[in-house]
């Protein structure tokens, strides 16, 4: 995972490649063109000579008059040969991909939306290698594979009950922000926790925040490594601290060592610390096993400022097809 500095350079990176891209492009566009139609090229010629005696003109001094007079038939000329061998005006000018800043990746001395959107992008596609995130959508989350069934101990059935997630899931996305509160998904395996974090997720990504997902198991093997590994520099952990959103999925799979608690430890206090909201999944719904496994420190931060959402149903893997 990269962080959001990275993410960003990455970005920009591509930006200057399309217009590279696009330059190139034209480049040898013109110069088979002007392979093809001798009198095309001699009229560029022209036209350069023109514009370089404008240039000694105004550098040297003389008659500038001419000089622009000169330049201005020159241009007509090119222009003319241009359209008598089949090519418009614009037949050689770079097709940058972005109008608004013609991939420089800058507008009005800011980043161009242009840039948001290929980090935007290159984010998905982390999350979507490490998830299936383009499976998992709001309107892939169907409700009607729940049974219509009263639950007891929820005083309505869980397809209702499901339903009333869904569109507090959807409002959460809709309306997040550095306030929104952390959410904890519990529930047994295949009941939807991990498909509807990821909708949340993918939401979240396109109104322009900066989301990361990752497993709790691969999270923890990771950050143990990089703690070992004194060149890696945590970019792991800064990389997950520093989200807007992160997605912590299957907690309680993880290989827990004193280490492992210490990490999950300052990476929830860092993100509690600095407003930054976090959803977490876990099949473990006893909270007194969440004290024992991750200690009460640790849990009681998990727990403590998050809204829990018991999930309820018949396993969903088993109902594909």
């Amino acid at each position: 995972m990269r962080t959001k500095d990275e993410l960003f350079r990455a970005a920009q990176r591509e930006i200057a490649a399309r217009r590279q891209h696009a330059v190139m492009q034209a480049e040898t566009a013109r110069r088979a063109a002007y392979a093809a139609n001798p009198a095309l090229s001699a009229a560029d010629d022209a036209k350069m000579r023109a514009g370089l005696s404008l240039a000694r003109t105004a550098a040297l001094g003389g008659d500038m008059d001419t000089a622009r007079a000169a330049l201005e038939a020159a241009d007509k000329a090119a222009a003319e040969a241009a359209q008598a061998a089949g090519f418009s005006e614009e037949a050689f000018a770079p097709k940058f991909r972005c109008p608004l800043c013609q991939d420089t990746g800058m507008r009005g001395g800011v980043p161009c939306s242009c840039v948001a959107d290929v980090a935007r992008r290159l984010r998905r596609e982390e999350i979507n290698a490490a998830s299936p995130l383009g499976l998992c959508q709001f309107s892939t989350f169907d409700v009607n594979r729940y049974p219509d069934t009263l639950v007891p101990e929820f005083g309505v059935t869980a397809r209702a009950y499901m339903t009333k997630l869904l569109e507090l899931s959807k409002n959460y996305a809709a309306k997040f922000n550095s306030k929104s509160k952390n959410l904890l998904f519990m529930g047994r395996s295949g009941l939807g926790k991990t498909h509807l974090a990821l909708a949340i997720a993918d939401a979240v990504l396109e109104g322009g925040h900066d989301v990361l997902y990752t497993s709790s198991a691969a999270l923890a093997a990771r950050l143990g490594r990089e703690h070992f590994d004194y060149n890696s520099g945590d970019e792991w952990l800064t990389a997950c601290q520093e989200a807007d959103l992160l997605i912590m999925d299957d907690l309680g799979t993880e290989y827990i060592t004193p280490l492992t608690i210490s990490v999950l430890y300052e990476l929830i206090n860092t993100r509690m610390l600095t407003e930054r909201p976090t959803i977490y999944t876990t099949n473990i719904t006893d909270q007194s096993v969440f004290a024992a496994r991750y200690t009460e420190k640790v849990a009681s931060r998990m727990l403590g400022g998050c809204k829990m959402f018991m999930f309820m149903g018949d396993d969903q893997r088993m109902k594909q097809g």
